[in-house]
């Protein structure tokens, strides 16, 4: 039977387990009424995420299920005392913080030493008292037109934005999403954000509450406190990333029966898999690396919190990106079809930029690989990559020792990146 090589499943843009470091239920909040908000503008409508959790869905920001709990509407309003943080879209640094008196127009010209883009791209969250946070989008020289809504005073009430955070690139609103929220007794009911993100529920219970939801495999929740009053909060979490199409290659001496499973030391889950994972593989392997007689290589792509070191890399040419990457493949110790099945790959999806940052990071502390029996050698490489528009200052690992293919041998390649 001819063996299959995998097409990759799909163009994930991921960053192996450094993500959002919010993972596992770290998340941000910022209460009072100013954090993280949408709305669109003259410089372009801002994003919205995915969506996330499961039950019904009752009108706009409100709640479905029963025992109480009426959703609440935004209110036209003209704010006052804006503030306006603009953040770099493709670094994600705060780059100012502007103030407007009320609301309107406002030409976004803000010096960026280094723009990730040409021209430089910012995001900008405006906040007020008293009124829902708004997140627009614009170029250099563009004008945003600032128009918030109001928050309603409302008796025993909760309200706010949630927003799905990156690292380098815009945030963007949580939308249409339906969470889990926990009352002060433990009873669940249905909370839904509308299309800019917004949550609000009136004559609650007081008491502390929790909003828990599971997104893209990973969990997350807040702790809420429900006063007399309307009590706001915006909620940002770090959206998770995925480890983008590792594929692991196995090379026994022999004939053999191998499992594999994989662990998250920074929490983490398989979503996509071939063959299937299940609870773990176990296949059988010939020396040439076939396996199961069908595949070449196992592949999989996991769920997991983004948070990459930039600390040390390597700047590749983009007119030259498919030499370059071959080099650094066989530097670090991939050879043949491993270094052919990247560049078939990653190439097409990658090229178009003029330089690339190739960032090495540490896949142990990402996924852990529990190989039995277990190779003699394992090479692993799982780079965070970076299209850029122009050259940055680097500093380049020290060369790793040349990689000795002696005995039973398992190698894997994986790339982070687009966070």
């Amino acid at each position: 039977m001819a063996h299959l090589r995998l097409p990759l499943l799909r163009e994930t843009f991921v960053i192996l387990a450094f993500f959002l470091a919010a993972c596992s239920g770290t998340v941000e909040k910022e209460e009072a009424q100013n954090d993280t908000g949408g709305s669109s503008g003259a410089g372009g409508q801002a994003g919205s995420g995915g969506t996330s959790g499961s039950g019904g869905v009752a009108g706009s920001g409100g709640t479905s299920g029963s025992g109480g709990g009426d959703p609440i509407t935004p209110l036209p309003g003209v704010a006052t005392d804006i503030t306006l943080e603009v953040y770099s879209d493709g670094w994600g640094t705060l780059l100012d913080t502007l103030t407007l008196a009320t609301e309107g127009s406002i030409v976004i010209d803000v010096k960026e030493p280094n723009p990730y883009s040409d021209p430089p791209a910012y995001y900008i969250y405006a906040k007020a008292k008293g009124f829902y946070t708004e997140l627009y989008n614009c170029t250099k020289g563009q004008s945003i037109d600032v128009d918030l809504d109001a928050v309603p005073e409302e008796p025993n009430a909760l309200a706010g934005v949630m927003f799905a955070k990156q690292s380098y690139f815009s945030d963007c609103y949580f939308a249409n999403a339906s969470v889990n929220l926990i009352d002060p007794s433990g009873v669940t009911r249905i909370l839904q954000t509308d299309s800019q993100g917004r949550y609000g529920i009136r004559e609650l219970p007081l008491g502390d509450y929790k909003i828990a939801f599971d997104y893209q495999g990973m969990p997350f929740s807040f702790d809420l406190v429900n006063g007399p009053g309307t009590d706001y909060a915006d909620l940002g979490f770090m959206e998770p990333m995925q480890a983008a199409a590792p594929n692991l290659y196995l090379y026994p001496t022999s004939n053999t029966q191998v499992k594999v499973s994989l662990s998250f030391p920074q929490g983490g889950s398989v979503i996509e898999s071939i063959p299937d994972y299940g609870t773990g593989w176990d296949v059988l392997v010939s020396p040439e690396g076939i396996i199961d007689n069908t595949f070449d290589y196992l592949f999989y792509e996991a769920s997991l919190p983004p948070n990459v070191t930039t600390s040390e890399g390597w700047m590749l040419d983009g007119a030259h990106l498919d030499a370059s990457l071959r080099e650094l493949l066989e530097r670090v110790g991939f050879v043949g079809r491993e270094v052919q099945d990247f560049l078939d790959y990653w190439v097409p999806i990658l090229e178009g930029s003029p330089y690339y940052a190739v960032y090495p990071q540490d896949p142990e502390k990402l996924v852990t690989l529990h190989i039995s029996p277990a190779p003699e050698k394992i090479l692993r490489a799982l780079w965070f990559i970076r299209p850029l528009n122009h050259t940055i200052n680097i500093v380049e690992p020290t060369p790793p020792e040349p990689f000795q293919r002696q005995g039973y041998v398992a190698a894997e390649w994986g790339v982070l990146r687009g966070i």
